[in-house]
């Protein structure tokens, strides 16, 4: 009688030796801050602001490297195009210890006063794509966390770059849902109104899920975009390198701040046992003798 096969794997968490089975990393290979471009490409050009940067592998289109902002370990993963590679990105990378995630990406700005190249710090993402809905039922609003916000805000002005606060509506389609033709000189419909009708300055497709699957996993999550075009205007930005290159550093300022804060925070907080000594809502003393 022949033994049974043993899997390699589980198929309902289809993990082996504490590695995914797509993101090119494993077991303390991923900083608690991570950024997310979503172009491949683009995580090379962190090589530029990070120092001692380097790649750690690629496994379709997951490319993911590691290197340091301000003596601070930081990863840069993307996450490809859309909600379900964006999903299994955040998964798999909070499952290996990210703990801060900050997508820096592109944007198609609906909102005709931000300019070509500007950035803008997302509060909340409006609700337009089908991954998300796994994670926030759909009357629920998905938020930025409220300290990467402010994080994102300070670095950018630090670094002084032309920045705004505002809405971002995550759709799952790139042409007919943002309100583009889908053959040349071909009808199409309005849908950019629709979404600045709600409050949105920008149309993309990954944000959303960013934040609300961050959410679920306790990942402190936020989001800042570069106008690569801006669709009311008609203008196109050909060459976004640099928005790029300022997107990366000013994830990497606001990561390492958003960090500090939590790391302060909880060395801060009482521990288990000077929790359970005291009554709720009674403050500890300042200087237990």
């Amino acid at each position: 009688m022949t033994e049974p096969l043993t899997p390699e794997r589980s198929a309902r968490f289809p993990w082996r030796g504490g590695r995914p089975p797509h993101i090119p990393a494993g077991p303390g290979e991923v900083p608690r801050i991570v950024l997310l471009p979503g172009d491949p490409a683009r995580v090379d050009l962190a090589a530029e602001a990070l120092s001692d940067f380097s790649i750690v592998g690629q496994i379709r289109e997951f490319r993911f490297g590691v290197g340091t902002w301000e003596g601070v370990p930081i990863g840069v993963c993307s996450t490809g195009i859309g909600g379900p590679s964006t999903e299994i990105a955040i998964v798999e990378l909070a499952n290996l210890g990210m703990e801060i995630a900050i997508r820096i990406g592109g944007m198609g700005a609906i909102n005709p006063d931000i300019a070509l190249g500007e950035l803008l710090v997302v509060t909340e993402a409006l609700r337009g794509s089908g991954a998300a809905a796994h994670y926030a039922a759909p009357h629920e609003r998905v938020l930025a966390d409220a300290l990467v916000v402010e994080q994102l805000c300070n670095a950018a002005l630090q670094l002084g770059l032309t920045w705004r606060r505002g809405i971002a509506a995550t759709t799952d389609s790139y042409y007919a849902g943002q309100g583009r033709p889908y053959l040349p000189g071909g009808a199409w419909q309005d849908t950019t109104s629709a979404w600045a009708a709600k409050g949105a300055d920008c149309l993309e497709m990954e944000t959303e899920t960013v934040l609300a699957v961050c959410t679920s996993l306790n990942v402190s999550a936020g989001a800042v975009l570069g106008a690569h075009n801006n669709r009311i205007t008609d203008r196109w930005l050909e060459d976004y390198t640099q928005t790029q290159r300022n997107l990366i550093r000013v994830g990497a300022t606001a990561g390492v701040q958003v960090l500090r804060a939590l790391t302060k925070s909880h060395q801060n907080a009482p521990s288990p046992a000077e929790t359970a000594l005291v009554s709720p809502g009674v403050p500890l003393p300042l200087n237990p003798s």
